[in-house]
């Protein structure tokens, strides 16, 4: 199954950086699950202000989300069939100076990796899957996001303005939490993301292109030249975007990207080390959102269809797409559900 976000607005959609922050058209977001083959189409969070990002529990068992209906984002969870509703982290969560919670990550052990951000500068935040023991990473060592966390729960690795957007990795374990640089020579570096033995950090640059450094900060390699994508955009007028990031497979051994092919982004695999790239879908219609299935045979993907992205799916090893969504809506992120184990 696949849990993803909607969003409707009306006119042309539109964003623009201000100072501090982005300004765009208002959205309305809901978030739906279907069935990998088309059918079971189920809105399970109804609409609000920007219900977005989900992501799944490591063992299936709860979709999260962010939101701003309450007028500020927070962390909510719901099981897949949309019960059991609740907020898992809202700004009060960490004190009177947090204003938003937002960037979600479910980690492999559980542990939840978040912004909490106070207006002005996002600190990373780490807390258990139900919420519990809120804390905030690293607090000194200035405007990070965009977290993951290790598979074995002891690594942070980020990015954000401090440092010119250079990876920065913080060690859970040392008492200091001192940040670290992993791109000292690469800024502008964006959406790190472990592969799933925790050696490897898979990333991309405002460059356009993709990347992999080891854990320790050796081994920076460049994957791929003239991708020339960093941001999905919703319209020409999104002149902010979304960053759109590469996905490492279940097994570790590929990557999925979206890659400029022709002039259009369109869905590309490669092996970790950058070797047999090869293009997936030619669509003609700009390509995003890029996500393996737990089994690794498949490729979820978002495509334009008229105005509005779609939700699609290929195979992995090469074939046609299939469309699963056909809505009055823009589907903008999604995630597979993992296995549920026993």
């Amino acid at each position: 199954m696949i849990a993803f976000a909607a969003r409707r607005w009306e006119g042309d959609y539109r964003s623009r950086d201000i100072p501090g922050g982005v300004e765009t058209t208002p959205v309305v977001g809901s978030i739906y699950t279907v069935k990998a083959d088309g059918t079971g189409l189920r809105k399970v969070v109804e609409p609000g202000r920007d219900a977005n990002a989900p992501a799944f529990s490591p063992d299936g068992r709860w979709l999260y989300f962010q939101s701003n209906a309450e007028g500020a984002y927070q962390i909510q969870r719901c099981r897949p069939d949309g019960s059991e509703p609740a907020t898992v982290a809202a700004p009060a969560t960490f004190g009177p100076w947090c204003k938003s919670v937002y960037g979600l990550n479910a980690a492999s052990n559980g542990l939840l990796v978040m912004t909490a951000y106070d207006g002005r500068t996002g600190r990373v935040a780490l807390a258990e899957a139900d919420g519990s023991n809120p804390r905030v990473v690293a607090p000194d060592a200035g405007y990070l996001y965009m977290a993951c966390l290790s598979p074995d729960g002891r690594t942070v690795v980020c990015s954000g303005p401090a440092a010119g957007y250079r990876l920065q990795r913080i060690e859970l374990d040392d008492p200091s939490q001192k940040s670290v640089v992993l791109t000292p020579d690469h800024p502008e570096s964006f959406v790190p993301q472990f592969t799933p033995d925790g050696r490897t950090i898979v990333f991309f640059r405002r460059d356009g292109d993709f990347y992999r450094v080891d854990r320790d900060g050796s081994n920076l390699r460049r994957l791929t030249t003239g991708a020339n994508h960093a941001e999905f955009r919703l319209s020409p007028q999104d002149h902010h975007g979304s960053s759109d990031a590469p996905h490492v497979s279940p097994d570790g051994r590929r990557i999925a990207y979206v890659a400029d092919a022709d002039g259009t982004p369109e869905v590309h695999v490669m092996n970790l080390d950058g070797s047999r790239p090869r293009r997936l879908t030619h669509r003609k219609s700009p390509c995003a959102r890029v996500r393996w299935s737990p089994d690794g045979r498949w490729i979820a993907f978002v495509s334009f269809v008229g105005k509005h992205p779609q939700l699609f799916i290929v195979p992995a090893d090469g074939g046609e797409p299939r469309q699963l969504t056909h809505l009055d809506e823009a589907v903008y992120f999604l995630a597979w559900q993992p296995s549920p184990t026993p």
